[in-house]
């Protein structure tokens, strides 16, 4: 074998030593590097040497005086990839589990005949520290469970990026060092031994239960994450899958979860779903062999605020909007960068000048990681609207403007959502707002009240793209209820939101009727969302009535999942059929299929009579290389043919 040149074997030194202490700096809630550049660092040790020491390391040392517990398991870290074909590759054709990765504390809970009695951290993977006394604290972690003898949950900790603004005021009025990230902060708390309330701030996400498997009868994951969620614990995103579509799609879902930014997720964990294969395969030193991470490589680049910009969305949320000098990032030239809401801005006292470094991961939005050099002066809010100058409310997180019936931005956005949810093509941003101004629509009904001379407003439009837009929109009169509801806009309820409803209540009328307290007693509803819900309805009522006055009729009924033909596949249509797109849809429900409204990754086929179309689905579809059928090929596909 030959030996390692002098140099290899110093960087191989200096790796190991600088992983180590970074990863020590991470788990005492100290990070000095972001986690793409630590990520950078073991990527490299591992192309030197692959079996170093110093990639087997699990946790963190154990630097508080918090009294010390063993593990009865050793909790181990996960075996990683960023390349979605490897990943692919793991999962094969089995049943996996997909969940959110959580970017916060690992946590061993301990309950005894039903009790909980012990509550302790990750540490070193094989001796935690005891936090129970804080962790009793937080609203998540359920007191009590239905079974007897000694049970573990396990989970994470974490901050949600609201409750960290909250906490991060109440740290500052008692004096304390003002946190600087979601996940410093569960780590630094954790390690103290004075202010135990503030645990409160905290979530949990239960994923693991052992001790006790066969006597519940659980054969599988899917299962333990049922049992959890049926008894009072918050779940990360669970979904049973298999087969590379699905695997795929729930990527998309994962993306789209970072992107909402409220929950400090950072990629995706999969594992065989059945826990005979689990226990066969076993665990490494380091990992379980039956369990992958998956993260999208993260780049990071430091650049200069020249503005901060603020804009109003279809909710009234006030958004700010860091302008920076132009830097490239993962093939992608980057000016603007989220910074989620005003309470973020003030806490990290983000202003014009101020040097800043982001991350960008995939095609994840660019996000604001901290100030690497910080200008003079302080953070400028508005207090106006700046689309219809209306004053705004602050809810100690987020600027909002009340003007909801006459602000322009919320009138263009609520449009806009029911053009993307009822998929009327062609009707662009641009197009809609020329019909606005010329004071042709001031909300969704006045769309189906539109003559076909009235299309003629918008500029450069001749007959045949007057025509085809009046068409477009016609056909979009029929809706099935889920996406329907989607459509209004409810703060915090999509397709998939309203489909878990409408197979407990299949119509508009049982859906009205219902009660925050049914609403929460039905599996993935939790007592806050189920408020949300019916007070979003209540606030719609006019609007829905409205729609259905204007000709608007739904297609009621629980859609169909399942086995079939199409199974796992996603599909998307775009263009006029010969048939109502939604009994197009309901057939592919009926199959087992999903309709999506966008095209991605996770798109099985795009289903079109217009195979020239420049539509932005079908160009992205051309572009991804996903099949075009048109409807013959949908019938073989129905058919199983």
């Amino acid at each position: 074998m030959a030996s390692r040149s002098p140099y290899a074997a110093d960087r191989i030194a200096a790796l190991a030593e600088s992983i180590v202490h970074h990863k020590r700096a991470y788990y005492a809630g100290k990070p000095e590097i972001a986690d793409a550049a630590y990520d950078r660092l073991e990527d490299e040790l591992r192309t030197l040497a692959p079996n170093h020491p110093a990639l087997s390391l699990v946790g963190g040392a154990l630097t508080s005086d918090l009294p010390k517990v063993k593990h009865a398991q050793p909790m181990l870290s996960l075996q990683k990839t960023y390349d979605v074909a490897e990943l692919l590759r793991w999962a094969d054709a089995d049943w996996v589990v997909g969940t959110l990765k959580i970017d916060g504390v690992s946590m061993s809970l301990i309950y005894e005949d039903g009790s909980l009695t012990q509550a302790k951290t990750r540490g070193n993977g094989l001796v935690g520290e005891d936090v129970t006394v804080k962790v009793r604290w937080v609203s998540d972690v359920v007191p009590q469970v239905p079974l007897k003898g000694t049970v573990e949950i396990r989970g994470e900790l974490y901050c949600s990026e609201t409750n960290f603004i909250r906490l991060a005021e109440e740290m500052t009025a008692l004096g304390l060092d003002r946190p600087t990230s979601p996940r410093n902060i569960v780590a630094g708390l954790l390690g103290r031994k004075t202010h135990s309330e503030l645990a409160r701030h905290f979530n949990f996400f239960g994923f693991n239960l052992s001790g006790i498997e066969q006597d519940l009868g659980l054969k599988s994951e899917m299962e333990q994450l049922t049992w959890l969620g049926n008894n009072g614990f918050r779940l990360p995103l669970p979904e049973r899958l298999q087969g590379e579509a699905a695997v795929s799609r729930y990527l998309e879902q994962v993306r789209e979860a970072m992107n909402e930014g409220e929950v400090p997720a950072d990629g995706a964990v999969f594992s065989y779903d059945n826990l005979a294969k689990q226990h066969a395969l076993g665990n490494t030193a380091h990992h379980p062999r039956y369990k992958i991470s998956f993260k999208w490589q993260g780049e990071t680049a430091v650049s200069r605020i020249s503005d901060v910009t603020w804009a109003t969305s279809r909710l009234g949320i006030v958004t700010p909007v860091a302008v920076i000098e132009p830097v490239s990032l993962s093939g992608a030239m980057i000016t603007n960068v989220t910074l989620h809401n005003a309470a973020h801005v003030n806490t990290f006292g983000i202003k014009a000048g101020d040097q800043i470094e982001i991350v960008r991961s995939g095609e994840v939005i660019p996000k604001f990681l901290q100030i690497i050099e910080a200008a003079s002066g302080a953070p400028q809010l508005p207090t106006h609207c700046p689309s219809c100058g209306a004053g705004l409310l602050f809810d100690d997180v987020r600027l909002i403007c009340p003007n909801t019936e006459g602000c322009p931005a919320q009138q263009l956005g609520s449009i806009l959502n029911w053009i993307k949810v009822a998929e009327i093509d062609d009707l662009s941003e641009k197009r809609l707002s020329a019909l606005m101004q010329a004071d042709l629509v001031r909300s969704i009904p006045d769309l189906y009240r539109l003559q076909l001379e009235d299309f003629f407003k918008i500029p450069q439009t001749k007959d045949k793209m007057a025509s085809k837009l009046h068409a477009n929109i016609d056909r979009s009169r029929k809706l099935p209820l889920a996406r329907f509801l989607s459509g209004l806009g409810i703060e915090g309820a999509g397709v998939t939101t309203w489909e878990k409803l409408i197979a407990e209540a299949p119509t508009l009328k049982n859906l009205r009727a219902l009660t925050a307290e049914q609403i929460a007693a039905i599996e993935g509803f939790a007592a806050k969302s189920a408020v949300q819900l019916v007070d979003g309805l209540k606030a719609k009522a006019a609007l829905i009535d409205e729609l259905l006055a204007v000709g608007i009729t739904v297609e009621e009924g629980a859609t169909f999942s399942g086995d079939g033909p199409l199974s796992g596949k996603q599909l998307v249509i775009t263009g006029a059929l010969s048939r109502p797109r939604a009994e197009i849809e309901k057939a592919i429900k009926a199959a087992g299929g999903k309709v999506g409204s966008s095209v991605s990754s996770a798109t099985h086929a795009v289903i079109t009579e217009d195979t020239d179309s420049t539509s932005s689905k079908m160009v992205k579809a051309k572009k991804l290389g996903i099949p075009i059928w048109n409807e013959a090929d949908l019938q073989k596909a129905l058919a199983g043919t």
